[in-house]
């Protein structure tokens, strides 16, 4: 389910949403919330009763990877298909005194917003809006002295600069692009 609807969209951009429109609408919709879950690192709207497997290497504590642990509920765990009791779920790890097992272990549970954040839904609106108002294949377009730009792909749909930074407060620590530098001689110009 994305993390706005159709109905979300007319109301932002004043007028009925004719029945043509409808899917493009809810493909835009679908789209957004995959970039902006991408974006923040974490799976954003909500996941109802899923199965997520693991991989144990042994030892008490197993990690829940952080995109599943918005609001994250465990409601049972499984071990070769036979449902494992004694474990506790701490917000993070997955807690099992006698020891986990080494091989998948299968969670099931639930995770992400029940209902959206109002600024979440206002970002993938905007978005939605934005790609609607742009013909395919133009990037931008500029009405004082005519310009306009191509899109070097077939698609123009990524996430504005005003939409990431509306986003920051969603994204998860540790998401992100880390810059190497090579230290030494340069060796053939690099």
């Amino acid at each position: 389910m994305p993390l706005a609807t159709v109905e979300d969209v007319a109301a932002r951009i004043g007028r009925h949403v004719s029945d043509d429109e409808r899917p493009r609408i809810a493909a835009f919709l679908e789209d957004v919330t995959g970039l902006i879950e991408d974006y923040c690192g974490r799976e954003l709207h909500r996941r109802q009763d899923e199965s997520l497997t693991l991989h144990a290497e042994g030892g008490c504590l197993l990690s829940v990877p952080g995109r599943y642990l918005t609001f994250l509920t465990v409601s049972a765990v499984q071990v070769d298909g036979q449902a494992l009791t004694g474990w506790t779920f701490n917000g993070q790890l997955l807690v099992y005194a006698d020891g986990w097992p080494t091989g998948p272990v299968t969670l099931t549970g639930s995770w992400g917003y029940q209902t959206p954040p109002a600024s979440l839904r206002a970002v993938a609106c905007s978005e939605v809006i934005r790609w609607m108002a742009m013909s395919p294949g133009i990037e931008s377009e500029r009405v004082g002295e005519v310009e306009v730009s191509f899109a070097a792909s077939s698609s123009g749909q990524s996430l504005s600069a005003t939409s990431t930074a509306a986003l920051k407060p969603y994204r998860r620590r540790g998401v992100g692009v880390m810059t190497l530098q090579r230290k030494g001689p340069r060796v053939f110009g690099y």
